[in-house]
């Protein structure tokens, strides 16, 4: 099936979708939200977290996994450039069925509401991130990136909701967001269905690869200057984005 007819087959599915069943919070059911503001607050983690692995400890800068621990995630990430991991809160409650719904129930426009949630714990942790979009010197020199899906489950999906989310998130931030730029070469299982970090990290081993058409513009300085923000829906060990980085430290 062409892409483009694909796209329209999605888009009546949707608009379907939508007339018959009338729109509620995917948290708590109430009428007429996609994701209602108590929603999100319950699933906002304020508060300080984990230079290394983004976990929300009260000792501040790093948490007792990794204070003072030279850990595999530590290093290796360290070592391909992926300099910190940062998450909106716990994956469960309503946060928990408001990205199952996107992904599941096809519900996309839940990827406003958790874009919303990625820019402002972006902005809790590093400040107004709109002055990164607002120069063109600037602006340059910051591009957000979505992890891929295969293309045959983004077929079977219809949409890649990290790319949703990104683009979201580089609205509202004023980054320029490149959907394409990593690709998923090979299915793999899904991560949570992997028993432990070890498998979680070959599972995805040579499984990302840049996409270099879409740096074509960019010199070679140019791109090694970006500041690449990684875009996620979930992450666990940390072993998806450090497949990513991999691939972009590669180029």
């Amino acid at each position: 099936m062409k892409p483009i007819l694909r796209n329209i087959i999605h888009t009546a599915q949707d608009i379907f979708l939508n007339v018959l069943l009338p729109k509620t919070c995917a948290g708590c059911g109430k009428a007429n939200e996609s994701f209602c503001e108590p929603c999100r607050f319950a699933s906002y983690k304020n508060g300080a977290q984990c230079l290394i692995c983004g976990f929300r400890d009260n000792t501040g800068k790093i948490c007792r996994s990794h204070l003072g621990v030279k850990s595999d995630f530590n290093q290796q990430s360290i070592e391909i450039g992926l300099r910190r991991v940062i998450w909106v809160g716990n994956y469960n409650g309503q946060l928990k069925e408001a990205i199952w719904q996107l992904k599941y129930k096809k519900r996309k426009e839940l990827a406003k509401p958790l874009g919303e949630l990625l820019y402002k714990k972006f902005h809790e942790i590093f400040g107004s991130p709109t002055y990164l979009g607002s120069r063109t010197s600037e602006a340059k020199n910051f591009v957000v990136i979505p992890i891929p899906l295969h293309f045959k489950k983004e077929y079977e999906r219809g949409f890649n909701q990290a790319g949703l989310l990104a683009q979201e998130f580089g609205k509202l931030s004023n980054i320029r967001c490149l959907t394409n730029a990593l690709v998923k070469t090979r299915e793999t299982k899904a991560q949570v269905a992997v028993e432990n970090k070890e498998a979680r990290i070959k599972n995805l081993d040579g499984a990302f690869e840049i996409n270099q058409k879409q740096f074509n513009h960019l010199t070679t300085q140019q791109f090694n200057n970006l500041t690449i923000v990684l875009i996620d829906d979930v992450s666990t060990t940390g072993a998806t984005l450090i497949h990513a980085s991999e691939a972009l430290a590669k180029a």
